[in-house]
């Protein structure tokens, strides 16, 4: 019997298509690898966590590249941590794990700036420090790769599998491949979240000053405020001007501190009465300017200094209730002799003039009348007097005899008249009657 076996004919021929075969499949092997890291690198945004990263880089990995343990690390203060992996429950070589960089083989793929390829780990010759770590979990081979970006390295990217000779050239140059891919990603990730923490530093910042802060952009339009308050009441910020807010330049945009900043680009600031709460405010507007010296827009910083503004009323009030004791002390002083000399001599002349004379009454009421004077300029001088508080015994009844005396002229002059009903017998009280009048 004859043999048509082409084999047996053409051995060359049968031997050519192997090879070809065998250079289509690596071809269509690296093809997917491609398409496996353009998929990963698709799916990754900057916003996504270092958990979240490794999550839509190892399933689709587990197709083209076969691994029993996945990590990924980050250079953090000259230390190697690990930032995520799979497995996730996994506790040696975890999350948080620290590597120095002392016989280190992911340090190692840093030095180099290259992959490093471990083939037969436990029975290798040259020992590193993780090697007992990797023994315990089962790792026989591995590979690590330099995440780079711009030519510096930022962390590694780390394969293990529990088979010795796991991993080909191939495989050391898609790892490569991945990881100056997946490299970008994390960076950018890493950047975000850095930007992400300072703006929120800035945003609680902003929040927690106590004072109203406001941007706003070149046309008054009020951008972005701090906090909702009684500035904005019945308002709503998102259409509004920051003029309607204080009511700062009365309709005449050009009184209106933005307005000046705007025209000069300096600070400006002024102090106005809010019509609905009747607050009184001290408002800045200051410049922000860009990287090319150009105004974008202004802050508005305003402070409610109604309690301040009216404290000082109350001590300008008071600085004039002073200066007027101390002018009624030096009037009552200078009285003070005439009306002695006024009493002395009704006195005297009283006692020469008999009761039945006409001017008898009339000099009873000149002696009376002083008295009365001398007695209302002591009582404005005691209570203009700037002693400090003594407390001892004091007649109720006397204060309010004392007080009526320096007001009851101006009320009997008004047709007003005073009728007093006093308990003739109170207890003394402790107290100040300079005070208490």
């Amino acid at each position: 019997m004859v043999s048509n076996s082409s084999s047996a004919l053409f051995p060359e021929k049968i031997a050519g298509n192997n090879e070809v075969g065998k250079i289509i499949k690596e071809l269509t092997r690296q093809n997917d690898r491609l398409a496996i890291i353009q998929q990963i690198a698709k799916s990754i945004n900057v916003a996504m966590s270092y958990e979240e990263i490794i999550d839509q880089a190892a399933s689709p990995l587990r197709s083209v590249l076969s691994y029993d343990l996945l990590s990924f690390c980050l250079l953090e203060n000259n230390q190697l941590i690990i930032k995520s992996g799979v497995p996730k429950e996994q506790k040696i070589l975890g999350v948080g794990w620290v590597l120095d960089g002392y016989r280190s083989a992911p340090w190692k793929a840093i030095a180099e700036k290259r992959c490093f390829l471990r083939q037969d780990i436990w029975n290798d010759l040259d020992k590193y420090q993780e090697d007992d770590d990797l023994r315990r979990v089962g790792i026989k081979s591995a590979v690590m790769a330099p995440l780079l970006v711009k030519n510096e390295v930022i962390g590694t990217l780390n394969f293990g599998s529990k088979n010795t000779f796991a991993y080909s050239e191939n495989d050391f140059i898609f790892v490569q491949q991945l990881a100056d891919q997946l490299a970008v990603c994390i960076n950018n990730s890493r950047l975000f979240g850095e930007v992400s923490k300072i703006k929120r530093e800035w945003e609680e910042t902003f929040k927690a000053v106590p004072d109203n802060l406001f941007l706003i952009d070149h046309s008054h339009n009020v951008l972005r405020w701090n906090k909702q308050n009684n500035i904005c009441l019945n308002k709503t910020l998102e259409a509004i001007k920051c003029y309607q807010l204080f009511d700062c330049c009365g309709g005449d945009l050009k009184l209106c501190p933005v307005t000046k900043v705007l025209q000069n680009g300096l600070p400006d600031a002024c102090e106005v009465t809010n019509s609905n709460t009747m607050s009184i405010y001290n408002v800045s507007a200051s410049p922000v300017y860009n990287e090319e010296k150009k105004m974008y827009f202004i802050v508005i910083h305003a402070r409610d200094v109604t309690a301040k503004t009216r404290m000082k009323e109350q001590l300008f009030q008071s600085a004039k209730l002073s200066a007027i004791g101390e002018m009624a002390a030096g009037v009552a002083h200078e009285l003070n002799s005439p009306l002695t000399a006024i009493i002395g001599n009704s006195g005297l002349i009283l006692k020469k003039t008999s009761r039945d004379t006409k001017y008898y009454k009339l000099l009873a009421d000149i002696k009376t009348c002083g008295q009365r004077s001398k007695r209302i300029i002591q009582n404005l001088l005691t209570f203009s007097r700037q002693d400090s508080y003594t407390f001892e015994p004091v007649s109720i009844n006397d204060v309010i005899a004392g007080s009526l005396s320096l007001v009851s002229y101006q009320i009997e002059k008004n047709n007003i008249q005073i009728s007093t009903k006093l308990a003739p017998k109170l207890p003394l009280l402790m107290g100040n009657k300079q005070q208490l009048e």
